[in-house]
Parts: structure tokens; sequence; C-alpha cells
């Protein structure tokens, strides 16, 4: 823990209730003994009651409820709008409260194996807190912009050249950027400073050197993603680079909050009228195309940063996993066909997060509603991580595109891998993790991995697992093929019932038919569109014209046109072709 008077104190009790009620969302807390050291355990800050107390839900730690009934201080540690934040030293040596299972918890009693009961929800009650400390001037500390905020980078090259960039996160001591693939060779060897200008929407620049410290292409992007190490700062730009660190915070915290905030715009992202800003570039153009995308990004978003605590020596946090668990199936029973079409423009995610996400989402609609809730909620948060092992994997062997013995044997590896970083995750069902997470690659002639199962060994969730995956992973394109079409998919599955099930690829084309929601189709008079939703025979009944020129004259931004259904989607004709996941990522930015 950093030392004492590395912290400030807030006393404000609008601005602890606020931290407060911060610490009970996505990112989560953490209990901290005070005597002692390690990393903080995760906790559900669960409820909150200002001057009186606090309520912490503790039934995923085993064992925890012993150690606080010691009388045992600690204190709640997270981040709140990227900074450190913590209460004093609490004791509660009385305050546990057991609640009952609820009734979710009693429908899943059934799937348990013989011999376990169901667990009582712990819950610990503390004293309110009446101060909290916050971690100021974190130097290594990076501020990370968001989608809907945009800052360009300059590096001036030797003969004049300039690559033109965006920057992706900033603090004092360095930055990170997007650059065009024609950086790559230019940064290579380069030990000697480069000049470097950041431009802001509202006008304000910042000239700097800096040391390039690491390079990489991006393949799925097709960027290089740099970072840089700045040099001879002066007074002025280091007093500079701290207000450009705390306004990008900030503004990340505000678009956070969502709808709800309070907070005013940053005006360092707002562009003068009149005023021409500076020229951004890539992340100018990462608008959402839905609000459905926009909220389901934010899952995205969790996946993206639990996949880095894995490369970084992390477990997958349970706590955190339940809460985007919970989220996900929300925005799902909201709004169902919102959340599969929304899945198709998150194109420039990560291949294991965009993947976990559409097979979550494609899984628990083939199951349908026949499932209690918690057993639904096992699934769903098993399919979302079930490829974040391959993070771990060696790059070159990720964008292997064939695989021959030994290849296989370290790919299979990134099952266990998953299996032995889950922390704090027991309210996932383990017969559902190992059928979704495990099994999913396994096929019924024994050929899949990591165990070669096959036929009667294989559980029923495992086989439709089975097929979500291969119709999802086939639908992507991959750096030795084009993306197949729907209907060549289902052929090849129904063709080799040997490693699929029949029966489930022949619920799969019930369920979502040749033009899922979300795919791009050209009808017989030329124009194009996009699936909204299918009737009962699985054909079109809602679809968003796509406004502008053919796919191959389009710009890389999404050209959503007027929603057409009834007689006026039926003045188009009949629907002649799906466009392939090439042309359409093209249309949508990827």
């Amino acid at each position: 823990m950093p030392d004492q008077q590395e912290f400030e104190e807030v006393r404000a009790p609008q601005e602890i209730a606020r931290l407060l009620d911060c610490l009970s969302g996505p990112q989560g807390a953490g209990l901290a003994w005070e005597e002692g050291s390690g990393t903080p355990t995760p906790v559900l800050l669960m409820e909150v009651a200002p001057g009186e107390s606090i309520t912490l839900d503790i039934t995923a730690v085993e064992g925890l409820h012993r150690q606080l009934k010691q009388g045992k201080s600690f204190r709640l540690v997270g981040y709140c709008e990227g900074m450190i934040t913590r209460t004093p030293a609490l004791t509660a040596a009385n305050g546990e409260v057991t609640t009952a299972p609820s009734e979710a918890e009693l429908s899943r009693e059934a799937s348990r194996s013989p011999g376990q009961g169901v667990p009582l929800r712990r819950l610990w009650r503390c004293p309110y807190p009446d101060q909290l400390e916050r971690l100021q001037r974190r130097r290594s500390f990076r501020a990370r912009l968001r989608l809907g905020m945009s800052a360009e980078a300059v590096l001036k090259i030797d003969d004049g050249q300039e690559l033109h960039g965006d920057l992706i996160d900033l603090s004092v001591d360095g930055c990170r950027l997007d650059l065009p693939r024609t950086a790559a060779p230019v940064l290579t060897n380069r030990e000697l400073p480069v000049p470097l200008e950041l431009g802001f929407p509202d006008g304000t620049r910042l000239a700097l050197q800096a040391v390039v410290q690491h390079h990489r292409f991006d393949p799925e992007r097709r960027l290089v993603e740099a970072g840089f190490r700045f040099v001879g700062v002066g007074a002025h730009q280091d007093r500079t680079l701290w207000k450009l660190v705390r306004e990008v915070e900030r503004e990340a915290a505000r678009i956070a909050e969502g709808v709800d905030s309070r907070r005013p715009p940053s005006p360092l992202f707002q562009r003068p009228a009149g005023r021409r800003g500076p020229r951004l570039g890539r992340r100018e153009a990462e608008t959402y195309p839905t609000v459905m995308t926009q909220r389901l990004s934010r899952v995205a978003g969790y996946l993206h940063a639990q996949a880095m605590e894995l490369v970084q020596g992390g477990c997958i946090h349970g706590p955190r996993l339940s809460r985007q668990a919970d989220h996900l199936l929300a925005l799902y029973d909201e709004d169902r066909d919102g959340v599969l079409f929304a899945l198709r423009f998150l194109t420039r995610e990560s291949w294991p997060v965009r993947h976990g996400l559409s097979v979550a989402i494609l899984l628990i609609d083939l199951l349908e509603d026949s499932l209690p809730g918690e057993l639904r909620k096992s699934i769903v948060a098993s399919a979302m991580i079930h490829d974040l092992g391959k993070v771990l994997l060696p790059e070159p062997l990720r964008l292997t595109p064939t695989f021959g013995d030994a290849e296989r044997n370290r790919l299979v590896q990134h099952v266990g891998w998953l299996r032995e970083r889950l922390s704090h995750c027991a309210w996932i069902n383990e017969s559902v993790f190992e059928a979704t997470a495990c099994q999913i690659n396994e096929r019924l002639d024994g050929s899949g991995y990591p165990a070669g199962i096959r036929d009667d060994e294989l559980r029923e969730l495992a086989r439709a697992s089975a097929v979500v995956d291969a119709i999802d992973a086939m639908r992507a394109q991959r750096p030795d093929r084009p993306p197949w079409r729907l209907a060549a998919i289902y052929r090849y599955l129904l063709d080799h019932p040997d490693k699929f099930d029949t029966s489930w690829v022949k619920r799969f084309i019930r369920r979502f038919g040749l033009y899922p929601i979300g795919s791009l189709v050209r009808f017989d008079d030329a124009s194009l569109g996009w699936v909204l939703a299918l009737d009962d025979q699985g054909r079109p009944s809602r679809v968003q014209r796509m406004a502008g020129k053919p796919p191959s004259q389009v710009p890389r931004e999404p050209l959503m046109g007027p929603v057409v259904e009834g007689e006026t989607l039926a003045s188009l004709g009949e629907t002649l072709a799906s466009l392939g996941e090439i042309q359409a990522e093209v249309i949508i930015g990827a």
C-alpha cells in the first residue's frame, strides 16, 4: 500500500457518497487487511446507507467471515475515475448478516452434485466511513481515452516526414499511440528521440521529445500500436501534461457514467464553433450505429480489461464477471433483436472478446427461455470467457493459420490456463463451466480438444456450445481464409455428423435462418440493408436501408438509412444474397 502522505483526505459527505457509489460499480472494490500485505481480496459493496453503514457481500470468498469475526482491521480499496480510493481502517467484529438463499439459488439445487447444499449468502455490515482517501499525482498512471474522445498525435520523422496517429492513453512520463501500418519500419531500431506533438479538439497542442519504447503490429485492427517515453520535459511541459492527464481522466469518467452523469463535458474535447480542430484519425470514426452497440461495448471493455489482467498474471475476477454476466443478460432480456444486431458492429474488439460475446448471446438464444435464471447466468459467463485463455498464447501461435502436432499441443493449453485462473467464481455452476468453456472444442468423433472426449461422454450443453462456437468462428475472417457464407457453414456441419450434433445444427438453422439479424443483404433492386428482425419463416421482416454507395466505394463507417418493413420492404423485391463478412466489415469500419 502506498505511503500515507501520498493520499489526500475527502471529508465532504456528498463526495464520500459519490465515491462509495463508484466503489460499488463495475470496477468493484477489494478488502485489504490493515496488518499485512498482498493483493486485496475482491468483495462486493452491496449497500450504502449514508451516515449509518455499508454492507459487503463476502459469499464468494471462503473463510473471509471467520477472519472478520476476529475483529481484524481492514480497508476497502478500489479505483474511482482512475485514482486509488480507500476507506480508513474499519473494524466490525459483529457485523455478520446471513441471508436465506434466493428462489434462483433454490431452483439451481437440482443441478448440483448429490450431497451439496444451497449456500447461504454472507453479508457483512460495517460502520459508514467519515472520510475517504485518494492517491494523488501518480506519475505512472495512464489516463486512457474512451470511445468518443479523440486526440491527434504527429510524429515528425527524418526528411520532414510526418506520421499521424491517435492517442490511446497518456501519462506524465509517456503515451501510447495508434499509428498507420507504415510506421512499423520507421520505428524499428530507432533509439534517438523524435519530435512528437499532441493535439486536442479545443486547439490545445503540446510539443515534446519522445523515445520509442515498444511497438507491435495489430493484425486485427491493421494498425501499429506504439509506446513512447517523454524525455527532456521542462517545467511548463510537466504542468501541461498533468493538466491533460487529469482532463482525460475526468472526461473518461463522465463517459463511463453515461446519460446519468452530472459532470459537464471537458472543454479539452469540445471543438469551438468556427475553429478547425486537429486532424483526428481512427478514433473519430469509432461511433456507435445504435445505442445498444454502445451499451454492449461496455461489456466488451470489461472483457478486454480482463484479458489484459490475464496477460499480466492476474485471474478471472469473479465478482466483476458476475456483474457483467448479469448486465449482458439484462440487455438481452430488454431487447433481444437489438443485442443480436449490435454484435455485428463490435468489429474493432479483439477476437477473444468479440467471439466470447457472440457465443454467449447466440447460445443463450438457442437454448431459449427454458432455464432457471442462475443457470442462464453460468452459461453466459462461461461462454463470455471461454476463449480468453488464448491471450496467454504466443502471438505467432495465435496467428498461425494451420497447425501441426506441436502447435496443436500448445494451443490446447489455453483451456487449462483458463480453468486455473478462475478466482472467487464459486457462483458459476461447475458442470456448466466444464461443458461450455472446457468442452466447447470437443467433437463427437474424439478429434477435438483438450481431452478428446467423444459421443455419449459429451454433455448436451457441450454439443450445443460446439455448434454455436464453430458457426461464429467460420463466419469470421482469418489470416488464411475469407469468412464462410452461412449457407456453406450449415451444409458443412450437416455433412459432418461425426463431429457435430445435427439436431443442434438444425435447431440453430430454424432459430436464426439464412439471414440472421445483423446480416447485410442485397435485394433484387440492387439496394442493400441490415436485417433488424425476422418473421416466423426466418425471412427479413424489418431492414435498415444502407445509405450511400455500393460496398466497394463506401467510407469506413456504418451508413444507416431509413428502417423499412411491410409493403415498403416488399417493394424492394426478394432477398438475393447476404454479403460476406469482408464486405460488411469494410462498410462498418473494421
